[in-house]
């Protein structure tokens, strides 16, 4: 298909050529530019950071780091050369590296943007502008990754790897950017190739119709069900949560303040990141500072940090309701040793401290696992 100009004495195709012809860089031009008409390629993307390389290798940048209106994280790859080189694979990658990202991580990350630009909004108030929140909700946030590969051309192995990879549930774009004209005059054709606009309306509206007639094809929170990460440090020790009845979150109010989702009566699926789950509870008490959880010692009530603990210092910050650690007080169910941790591929797990529990399979896989009543938090 060729790109033409109108005038009144006739229809002229433009030429097409490429990048490297008329010296447009990857990084000094395309990225450059994008990054500040990022509408171009999706109208629903706020850039958070270009050259992003927030961990240990610094080899390992993305081109443009993103969210959408949903929420989700972006990763935004670009490529100047005819056939995409190796970027559907180097995104994979990346998208693994910020899969963990959190809203706090995402405001830190748009501060150190703005501030290298110059640009004087306010990260939390642009973020949340953007979303449309009045206050943030971490539970919601970066729950998945998607993937946007922007690219001269792309060769039969990418568009093949990116159609097999949106089978397999991978939210992965590719958009065709195709220079004509002349370096003085360029013209740009940008083509969603996959999936094409009018084939994945289609698929939605299939995908629709068949999650109507199944409901379990539907993530819906039953309202009672939590998901609750429970990491070990020195302010937390999983045998004290078994022995005294209490899950905990610390490293500031951003952290603990998801805690506060969780309601008396609610169950609690408490998971040990890189190890499993390991115990189902219900909530006694609601959110509280550690100073101020009790714990029953014979006839004696005693602040839990006067007990013996495993875990090695679990009294910093006291006074500061923001920094101190929290507890919610649980009646378990059913846990076992962190040695005894239940995980396989598909369980659902996330950094959040806690959130709403909406994997069906999870519930039902750990409950069974656990031999408790799958229902029971409905």
């Amino acid at each position: 298909m060729s790109i033409y100009r109108y005038t009144q004495d006739d229809i002229v195709a433009l030429t097409p050529t490429n990048f490297a012809e008329v010296a447009i860089s990857e990084r000094a031009d395309l990225q450059r530019l994008l990054q500040d008409r990022i509408e171009i390629l999706d109208p629903n993307l706020l850039v958070i950071s270009e050259e992003f390389s927030d961990w240990d290798d610094s080899k390992r940048r993305i081109d443009l780091l993103a969210i959408d209106r949903d929420a989700n994280v972006v990763v935004v790859e670009l490529k100047r050369t005819e056939d995409g080189g190796h970027m559907e694979l180097q995104s994979l990658r990346y998208a693994a590296m910020v899969s963990a990202m959190t809203f706090t991580d995402a405001e830190k990350t748009f501060a150190n943007y703005l501030a290298k630009r110059g640009d004087k909004r306010v990260a939390r108030d642009a973020i949340l502008k953007f979303l449309g929140w009045d206050e943030p909700r971490e539970d919601e946030f970066g729950n998945q990754v998607r993937i946007v590969l922007a690219s001269a051309e792309f060769s039969r192995e990418i568009t093949t790897s990116v159609l097999w990879l949106r089978e397999q549930g991978i939210d992965i774009t590719c958009i065709r950017i195709k220079p004509y004209g002349t370096k003085d005059e360029l013209f740009l054709d940008v083509q969603t190739i996959i999936p094409l606009p009018e084939a994945e309306a289609y698929v939605i509206k299939i995908r629709h119709k068949q999650a109507a007639k199944d409901n379990s094809a539907v993530s819906v929170w039953n309202g009672n069900d939590f998901y609750v990460s429970l990491g070990e440090y020195d302010d937390a020790n999983w045998d004290d949560c078994r022995k005294y009845g209490f899950v905990a979150g610390s490293g500031g109010r951003w952290y603990t303040r998801t805690l506060d989702h969780l309601f008396v009566g609610a169950r609690v699926f408490v998971l040990i990141p890189k190890r499993g789950y390991v115990g189902v509870g219900i909530v006694k008490e609601k959110n509280q500072t550690i100073d101020k959880f009790m714990v029953q010692d014979g006839t004696e009530a005693k602040c839990l940090l006067e007990l013996p603990l495993l875990a090695k210092d679990m009294s910093g910050n006291i006074g500061d309701p923001d920094m101190c650690s929290n507890l919610v007080r649980v009646e378990w169910i059913k846990t076992v040793s962190r040695d005894q941790a239940f995980w396989e591929t598909g369980l659902f797990a996330t950094t959040h401290t806690a959130c709403k529990l909406k994997d069906q399979n999870t519930i039902d896989k750990v409950c069974q696992t656990f031999g408790i009543e799958s229902n029971a938090g409905k």
